[in-house]
């Protein structure tokens, strides 16, 4: 189970460690302390004192998941890559670098090394009570099942605390009903405190023994974007798959040894693809702002307040990611009216103004999303984000509309590259585009993003049907 948020404190502590570390160095070399010491020597030490400090980080595990997030591993880590550090150093200067002397002066410096990284591991301390105290970017678990099972899984859930908040274990007791209705509702029941108590993540043990059941279950929480993970032993997970009730279901990961199994594969939990699409977002949306946004921006806002009065740019609640509501900007194509928030726009919408007609016509009016994006409400590539209004008509109706909110909405998808964008008057047009919504995210690659944009850009210079 590994965090964005996790790996980036990772990142700025081998960062920060970094300048500790060399500076320490040039607080004592430009301040001529050791001003017996030629160039090179100093040069070659200063590179023996990273690289050792390295060779001691890898040997200790000092910037792993599981070591950052632990306050007492922090400082422990720490001291034990710095000794390591200290005793290779020792024994390299001494035997094969005679020209630098290993004495009081180069003391003084690991003095200053060793005060400079017990100060960030302090500041890091502060900022994980912080952290765990807001309950930033943390997913909200909890495990369904008391059993060997479930307290292996909880240990490993209680090493990653910057990672997830967990909320416990739960087990249900019914009594007078049958071994099979026992495990159903009380797998449902815990599924209904989760969306009552705003889980993300609910992990289960214990499996119903009704084929259908498992499905009702994963429908119910895809309802209210709660994942369902069921957790089984390696032997159990064998076993499972050959049977009817596990055949749809499939192995996403193993934590700490325990087979994890989802309902869908989903490659943008795994972090690294996480960071790979957040990278792409906000180098392209950077290179949108800087090279076609910094001149057009005013071009359009002039022209829309020439032709009408109001805010050059419309400002909407939309459904974005886990269904959390955010603003999504868009340069406003409609007169001001009453009915923004609860009407989509239709074919000769007399609402539309001219330059409004233009700017759909060729998805201009879309661009100021590029903000969202680099903000990080949006991606490039994604779902659409619908009004509130729709989103909660469209999860009533709609099998498995709400499957698509457990990603970032997006600029452009696959759905409105496939000819499924604009009004949606039919259940069939909606339902065409949850179904690309889901394909996208079960099959996201970088390059598809990539192909995606294309067409995009593409369908916008020849025209759109639906574009209105």
């Amino acid at each position: 189970m590994k965090s964005r948020h996790v790996f980036i404190l990772i990142t700025l502590l081998v960062i920060v460690d970094a300048l500790a570390i060399n500076s320490s160095f040039a607080i004592f070399y430009f301040s001529g302390f050791l001003k017996q010491t030629d160039i090179g020597g100093a040069a070659q030490f200063l590179v023996l004192i990273n690289l050792t400090w390295l060779t001691g980080a890898i040997i200790n595990g000092t910037y792993t998941f599981k070591n950052v997030q632990k306050q007492e591993l922090l400082y422990r880590k720490v001291l034990l890559t710095f000794l390591v550090q200290v005793i290779l150093l020792s024994i390299i200067v001494n035997q094969l670098t005679p020209t630098v002397h290993f004495t009081l002066r180069i003391f003084l410096i690991f003095v200053v090394e060793i005060f400079l990284l017990s100060v960030i591991r302090l500041a890091t301390q502060v900022f994980e009570r912080y952290y765990v105290r807001m309950n930033l970017f943390r997913k909200n678990i909890a495990i369904v099942g008391n059993n060997d099972l479930g307290n292996r899984l909880e240990k490993f859930f209680l090493t990653n605390p910057l990672t997830v908040n967990f909320s416990g274990s739960y087990n249900y007791q019914h009594e007078e009903v049958s071994a099979n209705t026992l495990q159903a509702d009380g797998v449902r029941d815990s599924i209904k405190y989760a969306i009552e108590n705003h889980l993300d993540e609910v992990y289960i043990t214990e499996f119903p023994e009704r084929g259908n059941a498992l499905d009702e279950i994963v429908e119910l929480a895809d309802q209210h974007c709660v994942r369902v993970k069921f957790v089984t032993s390696f032997m159990n997970y064998q076993r499972e798959q050959r049977s009817l009730k596990m055949s749809n279901y499939k192995l996403n990961n193993y934590y700490d040894g325990i087979p994890i199994l989802v309902s869908r594969k989903e490659p943008l939990t795994r972090l690294r693809n996480r960071i790979v699409k957040r990278c792409f977002d906000i180098i392209f949306s950077m290179a949108v702002i800087i090279f076609v946004l910094s001149w057009l921006f005013p071009i359009l806002m002039i022209l829309i307040l020439i032709e009408s009065r109001g805010n050059p740019i419309f400002r909407q609640l939309r459904s974005g990611r886990d269904n959390e509501p955010f603003y999504c900007f868009k340069f406003r194509s409609m007169e001001v009216n009453g009915s923004s928030d609860t009407k989509q726009a239709e074919r000769n919408d007399p609402r539309v103004t001219r330059i409004g007609a233009f700017m759909r016509k060729t998805s201009i009016d879309e661009l100021p999303q590029f903000f969202n994006v680099f903000f990080g409400d949006m991606s490039v590539v994604g779902p659409r984000p619908h009004m509130l209004k729709h989103t909660e008509e469209y999860r009533q109706i709609v099998d498995k509309y709400m499957v698509r909110q457990f990603l970032k909405p997006g600029i452009t998808g696959q759905a409105q590259v496939n000819g499924f964008r604009g009004e949606t008057k039919e259940h069939a047009q909606m339902l065409g585009r949850v179904k690309h919504d889901i394909s996208y995210m079960e099959n996201w690659t970088l390059i598809k993003d990539i192909k995606i944009i294309i067409k995009t850009i593409t369908n916008a210079l020849g025209g759109e049907e639906n574009a209105f």
